[in-house]
């Protein structure tokens, strides 16, 4: 006779939710594209983007890249918490999403100066990726998947974050070269 306990069941989630994944990949096409479209983000870029700004293009993937990064990082760390904590008083999607989309309005304002563009611009797109990706996010986060390769994966990204992370190494490192070297006569 088998007796279904919560305890059992809380071990088998993981089990369940890893076979629903390779039964919708099973089923789906080769080529996934994130979660829903953001409805806010495309009435607000309909007013704003041009495809002929090529440099606004370049600085929009510049700052999805980065958001991508830190929305992702943070999924992981909220499901390293999510483990520590008793089962029903772990945060959900909604919640972690909720929490994700304050953490865009304050850190728009600095993503925006660092890249020269425009807080608004920048804050949108922090809350498309965020709206788009977190059910991915947290699905990849849940079954252990490395979070560093996920923007990348997504093609939200041309680097993973840990070669992002060594490029910028080298530039600060060359860059404090350049100021350390002696005046040229």
């Amino acid at each position: 006779q088998l007796i279904v306990t919560r305890e059992f069941l809380a071990k088998m989630r993981p089990l369940r939710d890893q076979l629903f994944v390779i039964m919708l990949a099973a089923t789906l096409p080769q080529q996934i594209c994130g979660g829903a479209t953001s409805e806010e983000y495309q009435a607000w870029a309909e007013k704003v983007y041009s495809k002929d700004d090529k440099d606004g293009v370049k600085r929009g993937n510049s700052i999805a890249c980065a958001f991508c990064q830190i929305v992702a990082g943070a999924v992981q760390k909220q499901h390293s918490l999510n483990k520590q904590r008793p089962h029903d008083e772990r945060f959900g999607e909604s919640e972690t999403e909720e929490v994700l989309l304050e953490l865009c309005a304050t850190t728009s304002p600095r993503i925006a100066k660092s890249m020269n563009g425009y807080k608004k611009d920048a804050e949108m797109i922090c809350r498309r990726v965020v709206k788009e990706n977190i059910g991915d996010m947290i699905d990849a986060a849940s079954l252990g998947e490395n979070m560093d390769s996920f923007c990348k994966d997504s093609q939200i990204c041309d680097m993973n974050l840990g070669d992002m992370t060594q490029l910028a190494m080298a530039m600060a490192k060359m860059a404090e070269s350049k100021e350390n070297a002696p005046d040229e006569l």
